[in-house]
């Protein structure tokens, strides 16, 4: 990891563990710059996503803001007590993200919550209802919500956790072809495949059954949070209609569209999100 982070940046690991029992992977960067008066950063990427698919945005940055990178239940790095049944329900990962909150950070210190996919829209669930408000979202490609298409409702809850490897050609046949642009989002592509091959067979399945037919867009219009959101033109995953109705209903939004999803991922982004932070920092210094 520290082979693409900019110098003077320290990296941390560790485990946090939630009231539940399960322990949740933390990537704590803390840049050698002053950062003091700026908002720490929690950042919770997609559905079993992995780290590396962020290195660009982190390059950008990390040099300038205190970020804790939370790797969500569902990703292979948590950790779950033998022996115990969990919950990977929605619900759920919006209480890991309130009480990720209340042991990092320090009371009266401002933060941003930052995400992509499956993090945005837990986010956007937090942001809905939770005891913690942050100063923004920052919300890279959101979902409204998780539809599964049929062929996947019918493989996931028929096929046992340990079949998860002779099934996932297929899983990755039909994102290719169905779910995903081909000729303009090979990198995507490339990603997605690589997130199938590390992530945990048993957790995987237990999060999709718990996210099947879930819908946040009832409670969208209790979010007060100003939101940063990216959208990409060429990425059939995340819908561009579904975009448009979570923008049409939050009322202080900021809209930007990238040609591909791998732009969303590039330190472009990433100079857009600071970009986006030192203004509202600059218009609350000048407010007060």
């Amino acid at each position: 990891m520290t082979d693409y982070l900019p110098e003077k940046v320290k990296v941390e690991e560790y485990m946090l563990q939630m009231s539940d029992g399960v322990s949740l992977k933390v990537i704590d960067f803390t840049p050698e710059s002053d950062w003091s008066d700026k908002p720490f950063i929690i950042f919770i990427a997609g559905w079993i996503s992995l780290i590396d698919g962020w290195r660009d945005v982190l390059k950008e940055l990390t040099p300038h803001y205190r970020i804790f990178y939370v790797e969500s239940r569902e990703k292979k790095s948590s950790v779950i007590p033998p022996k115990t049944k969990v919950s990977f329900t929605m619900k759920r990962m919006k209480k890991d993200i309130e009480e990720t909150i209340k042991q990092i950070i320090p009371e009266n210190k401002k933060f941003v919550l930052a995400g992509s996919s499956l993090g945005a829209s837990a986010i956007l669930e937090y942001c809905a209802s939770g005891k913690y408000k942050p100063e923004c979202a920052i919300l890279v490609g959101p979902n409204d919500e998780f539809r599964f298409p049929k062929i996947l409702g019918t493989i996931i809850p028929m096929v046992h956790p340990a079949l998860y490897f002779a099934v996932k050609p297929i899983i990755k046949w039909y994102l290719k072809n169905f779910r995903l642009d081909k000729k303009n989002e090979k990198e995507q592509i490339a990603k997605y495949f690589k997130t199938l091959d590390t992530a945990d067979p048993y957790k995987l399945k237990a999060n999709a059954l718990a996210l099947k037919n879930y819908s946040i867009i009832n409670k969208i219009s209790n979010i007060t949070t100003p939101c940063l959101i990216f959208g990409a033109t060429t990425d059939k995953l995340h819908n561009r209609e579904h975009l448009k109705k979570i923008i049409d209903i939050i009322p202080e939004v900021q809209y930007i569209e990238l040609s591909s999803n791998r732009d969303t991922h590039s330190e472009k982004a990433g100079r857009i999100m600071i970009d986006y932070l030192e203004k509202r920092r600059y218009r609350n210094f000048s407010e007060n």
